[in-house]
């Protein structure tokens, strides 16, 4: 039984409800690391088996992640939640995963911090059915490992703000 299935048998869920457990919910997992960014991804899936494909796909990552050892854990997933379109009937319709990437490393995070689009990643979204163009990731930076440079004009969405961060 999928992850989503065995949730689904219980009673009528809500519009959003955690699926996946991440680093910000197990204070073991995190450890005494430090977050210096996070990546907030979101899937669109236009179909309940889509749904279903793409939390399974991560539940595997995060099984071979977990395997890793200790000292290799620059990055880590983040609670995994799923939107249904239609909460009352679940099954009928798809909806939106929403994934957190929480990256300990800066270096490391400057260097894959775009893998989420990497030919890999491309790959993987085609097999589970999910469109490139049913895709967001936004990054978001520490504020005190983030350099902005002043705009002429201040940008109107958190997002904008974070587009032109570096580290």
């Amino acid at each position: 039984m999928s992850v989503l299935e065995s949730i689904l048998s219980g009673p009528t869920p809500l519009t959003r409800i955690q699926v996946l457990t991440g680093e910000s919910s197990d204070p073991a997992r995190r450890g005494d690391k430090t977050v210096v960014a996070f990546s907030d991804c979101r899937y669109r899936c236009d179909d309940f088996a889509t749904l279903v494909a793409c939390v399974e796909a991560i539940k595997e990552s995060d099984d071979k992640l977990r395997a890793r050892p200790e000292e290799l854990m620059l990055w880590d997933w983040d609670n995994t939640y799923v939107q249904f379109d239609n909460p009352e009937d679940p099954r009928s319709g798809g909806g939106i995963v929403l994934l957190g990437v929480a990256w300990y490393d800066r270096e490391f995070f400057t260097e894959r911090g775009g893998a989420g689009f990497s030919r890999m990643h491309r790959k993987v979204y085609e097999m589970i059915g999910v469109p490139p163009e049913a895709i967001t990731i936004e990054h978001l930076l520490r504020a005190d490992v983030a350099q902005f440079t002043p705009t002429e004009h201040a940008p109107d969405s958190p997002a904008a703000l974070t587009a032109g961060a570096t580290i």
